[in-house]
């Protein structure tokens, strides 16, 4: 198991995480995944991997906003700049964010994200005579042929899942499943990992497994879970965290300790990593670790200089 960070977050400004993305990297990060909550996430990836060598560079998620051609150029620009280490991580949004933020009809997201991703692998080896033609049920592209071809056959695409359904669907088509932070072990292990074999045993990939989690070297609980609490509120009137809360056997909308302590890790560095080797070392390939969400730039700061000493503690072995 292999850990990797969480690179964007809202509260540092993506132009002052230079000195973060470094000490990242020396820190021996398997990734640095950029998401598309606080900035853009090729423009954010492209940044990113201007200033690396080594990582992984993995869209940790891009929406589905973007036509799936548009999709398929920006991934193929990234992975040239990167030289080759660029990853597309796709993922649905709620339905509120696709229908008021984005215009997009949130039904059948299933069937939508497997069109999508047939589009992205088609425009991708759109060149050298080949053309991309699809028509689908909600896309249809006809003679689309690249101007230039992408630096390598073809891009790893992981798909974000949060339920059984999406699950089932990143084991058949994609190269990796990338879990919701917002998860439990019983959901885990109990509704996500079967739905995800099950695709597997229909596809013919090998994907890898990961998750994000949202990781706090904080020795004291209490003040560990305040600084937590607030990454949750977002989520909070979004249907499936009642659902996945539920499966721990927590019903209500009140983060209790109980809950936060279900959906994250934290604890002194020991701790953190035990708890991480616990959960998902039997289970993951890898790992997005996460900071705290919606705190103040010198506390997100703090969280990453701590953060660097679980991924060199998870990545080394030791």
């Amino acid at each position: 198991m292999k850990a990797a960070v969480a690179i964007g977050l809202a509260g540092i400004p993506l132009s002052h995480y230079g000195p973060i993305i470094t000490a990242a990297q020396d820190a021996g990060a398997y990734a640095l995944c950029v998401g598309e909550a606080a900035h853009e996430t090729f423009a954010a990836a492209s940044f990113v991997s201007a200033l690396t060598t080594t990582p992984r560079i993995i869209s940790g998620i891009a929406t589905w906003a973007r036509p799936p051609v548009t999709t398929a150029l920006a991934a193929s620009t990234v992975d040239e700049i990167s030289g080759g280490r660029y990853e597309l991580g796709l993922g649905t949004m709620p339905e509120q964010w696709n229908r008021d933020h984005y215009g997009i009809d949130p039904a059948r997201p299933l069937a939508r994200m497997r069109e999508y991703v047939d589009v992205i692998r088609l425009a991708w080896r759109a060149h050298d005579g080949a053309s991309c033609d699809f028509d689908g049920e909600f896309y249809s592209i006809k003679g689309y042929r690249r101007m230039a071809p992408p630096l390598r056959d073809e891009i790893p695409i992981h798909l974000a899942a949060t339920r059984p359904g999406m699950a089932r669907l990143s084991g058949e088509i994609s190269d990796g499943i990338l879990v919701n932070w917002l998860h439990t072990q019983q959901w885990l292990h109990e509704v996500l990992e079967p739905a995800f074999s099950e695709g597997v045993a229909r596809g013919a990939r090998a994907p890898q497994r990961s998750a994000m989690v949202r990781v706090l070297v904080e020795p004291d609980p209490q003040k560990a879970r305040e600084l937590l609490r607030p990454s949750f509120a977002m989520y909070q009137q979004v249907p499936y965290f009642h659902e996945v809360a539920a499966s721990g056997g927590f019903v209500g909308s009140d983060l209790t300790d109980g809950l936060v302590d279900a959906m994250t890790v934290h604890g002194d560095l020991d701790s953190v990593v035990g708890q991480l080797r616990d959960r998902y070392g039997s289970w993951a390939d890898w790992l997005e670790l996460t900071p705290p969400g919606a705190v103040g730039g010198s506390a997100l700061a703090a969280a990453y200089q701590e953060l660097f000493k679980v991924v060199a503690r998870v990545n080394s072995g030791s």
